[in-house]
């Protein structure tokens, strides 16, 4: 092909700036707290799929939109929104045991001083960032729907 019809062919989406902009919002919040080694180590034998993690960080890492793209980044936010329910589901009500500083199992618990705080810290601040993520992942599979109505 030639040049001039590559770059036909590459054009970004129209309406892509308030999309790229909430993916960038949903980006810093799931890299910033869901997508950290410790996160994964709290998430040990959830059954969470690898392809929801996988089709997340696919979405999450998107700075432009090309024409015929919509049906995966839809893919991702429903990705995104199971991962999200699951969450809330699985493992917030067993954070604390998992994260080692609940007091209803001793023998598990995190020694270090320092440890504990930084994960007591987690615990106090996690329901609020799940909660974030799901309310821009409402609003970016909204936006996609207002955009791309054949999405339904």
């Amino acid at each position: 092909m030639s040049e001039a019809v590559l770059e036909k062919v590459s054009v970004p989406l129209s309406g892509d700036p308030e999309i790229l902009s909430l993916i960038a919002e949903v980006r810093e919040v799931f890299e910033n707290h869901f997508d950290r080694t410790w996160f994964s180590l709290v998430l040990d034998g959830m059954p969470i799929d690898l392809r929801t993690v996988r089709d997340i960080r696919s979405l999450v890492s998107l700075t432009e939109i090309f024409p015929g793209e919509e049906q995966h980044l839809y893919q991702g936010v429903l990705e995104l929104e199971k991962f999200c329910n699951a969450l809330k589901r699985l493992l917030l009500p067993v954070l604390k045991e998992r994260l080692g500083i609940s007091w209803l199992k001793p023998k598990w618990r995190v020694r270090d001083p320092q440890q504990y705080i930084l994960r007591k810290f987690v615990a106090f601040t996690f329901p609020y960032n799940l909660e974030r993520l799901r309310r821009m992942t409402q609003r970016l599979k909204a936006l996609l729907l207002s955009h791309y109505p054949s999405l339904r």
